[in-house]
């Protein structure tokens, strides 16, 4: 019965591979392959009347076998995507050169003064000619670029879509911001002025928390699957170094001194923080502190790091002059972040099993007040220009603005979606929030409250820094 079963296995594999298209790969089985990820780029006004729909796009190898990405996008209408950039589409790819890649167009049609019409399409995929090298385990972000005006022949009734392909540029160093995908294994490298992805940054496993050094120049990504730190050049925009943390860490979130020379780790998985000297990218020590450990802040003098545990409802206070626990502190809930305010001396705190926003007072290492905000809290942010709290949250999908003097609720940010983290762009005020649910990064316009643009980031998108921030 056995050897039935096997062989009826074998007909059914035979006949399955037999069936794949020839010159094509149908599914990645190797562990080392990069990744090929694909933006089009903002569609020319001359697009506005096109509407056209893609059925499959491949990488294109110098041998000519041609391996399917998977598309975020099947539609294309250009008056919905003018100015708008998209991410197209993304895959897994043996490492390898490559020719470009191929499109094949399933429809397309033209609005007319009568309505819209049908084109006819090629029967063949499109090529479009970038030759590329693919190394392993790397990322590499391709950017497509549509030209309107040769792809509708002279005849008015045939579509001949043309493209351009362009790799991965380095921005202005000081427009320069970044967002770890914790399922994507990657970091987003984008264009804060223009709000366009620029490149992306393969990273070790379920990269997390994030720390800019805007100083030296660096960036510091906690690698939770790899019990790790990654080092980041932002001027080359690459991984230069790793720290290695012990087995079973988890590092889930990173906090700097203002000095940058102490990096605190949290590690999630072995309920400790590390302390690094984060220009020799040595662990200095590793302290015990409470249960499932989530994020630390560190006060303006960078003396104290707050670790927030959210299995023991308490605040565990690092000396890092001493490199000790000085002191724990209970709150209600379950904290997850905190937030210091302009000066230093008061600390807020906001939990996913409380209603309340938390107030401690530093000096005396107490709960001084508490602010009823409602429950789903995930991400806080003091703003050091207007002196007020951001508290963004995951049930209602909207950002409370807190005044802490009066521990008022005075207005509300509309997202729509789970705002996992913030930051502030100092220099043009603008709110950076990241949205896992709809994989996208949103900038705010703090003065306006409205969504100024909106980018496609990776798979799980946690956290963003960027060069300027405050």
């Amino acid at each position: 019965m056995v050897k039935i079963r096997l062989y009826f296995i074998f007909l059914l594999f035979f006949f399955l591979n037999a069936c794949l298209p020839q010159g094509t790969i149908g599914k990645v089985v190797s562990e080392e392959e990069g990744k090929v990820i694909l933006y089009l780029q903002p569609m020319p006004q001359e697009a506005s009347r096109l509407r056209f729909s893609i059925d499959e796009i491949f990488a294109v190898r110098d041998d000519g076998l041609q391996i399917p990405l998977s598309l975020s996008i099947h539609e294309l209408k250009g008056a919905d995507l003018a100015g708008l950039q998209k991410r197209l589409a993304s895959g897994l790819v043996p490492p390898g050169s490559y020719t470009g890649i191929s499109i094949k167009v399933k429809k397309a049609f033209l609005q007319g003064e009568e309505g819209e019409s049908s084109l006819l399409i090629p029967e063949e995929p499109v090529a479009i000619e970038h030759p590329f090298r693919l190394m392993r385990k790397t990322a590499l972000t391709l950017f497509l670029s549509f030209k309107a005006s040769e792809s509708i022949a002279l005849d008015g009734v045939r579509f001949i879509p043309a493209f351009s392909l362009a790799p991965s540029r380095k921005g202005l160093i000081n427009f320069t911001g970044f967002v770890s995908n914790s399922d994507s294994n990657s970091i987003t490298v984008f264009d804060k002025k223009i709000m366009q992805v620029i490149g992306t940054i393969s990273t070790g496993r379920k990269p997390k928390g994030m720390a800019l050094d805007q100083r030296r120049g660096r960036a510091y990504v906690a690698a939770f699957g790899d019990d790790a730190i990654e080092v980041i050049d932002l001027t080359e925009g690459k991984i230069i170094g790793r720290i290695a943390l012990n087995f079973g860490d988890e590092p889930i979130d990173l906090a700097l001194t203002p000095d940058g020379r102490t990096l605190v780790s949290v590690n999630y998985g072995s309920n400790t923080v590390s302390i690094i000297d984060a220009v020799s990218e040595f662990e200095v020590r590793k302290i015990n502190v409470g249960e499932r450990p989530v994020s630390a802040v560190v006060d303006t003098l960078g003396f104290k790091a707050y670790v927030m545990n959210s299995l023991s409802n308490s605040l565990s206070v690092v000396d890092l002059t001493q490199n000790v626990i000085s002191v724990s502190i209970g709150v209600e809930g379950a904290p997850v972040r905190g937030a210091f305010n302009r000066s230093g001396d008061r600390l807020y705190v906001i939990s996913t099993d409380s209603p309340y926003l938390t107030v401690i007072d530093p000096s005396r290492l107490i709960v001084a007040e508490k602010l009823r905000i409602g429950t789903g809290a995930v991400s806080i942010k003091f703003d050091t220009r207007t002196g007020l709290v951001l508290v963004g949250k995951k049930v209602e999908g909207g950002i409370s603005v807190i005044a802490p003097f009066s521990l008022m609720l005075i207005d509300t940010i509309g997202i729509g979606g789970n705002a996992t983290f913030m930051t502030i762009d100092g220099e043009e005020n603008g709110l950076f929030v990241t949205l896992p649910d709809r994989r996208a990064l949103w900038k705010v316009n703090l003065t306006s409250k409205r969504i100024m643009a909106e980018i496609e980031v990776g798979e799980g998108a946690y956290a963003v820094v960027v060069m300027g921030e405050r």
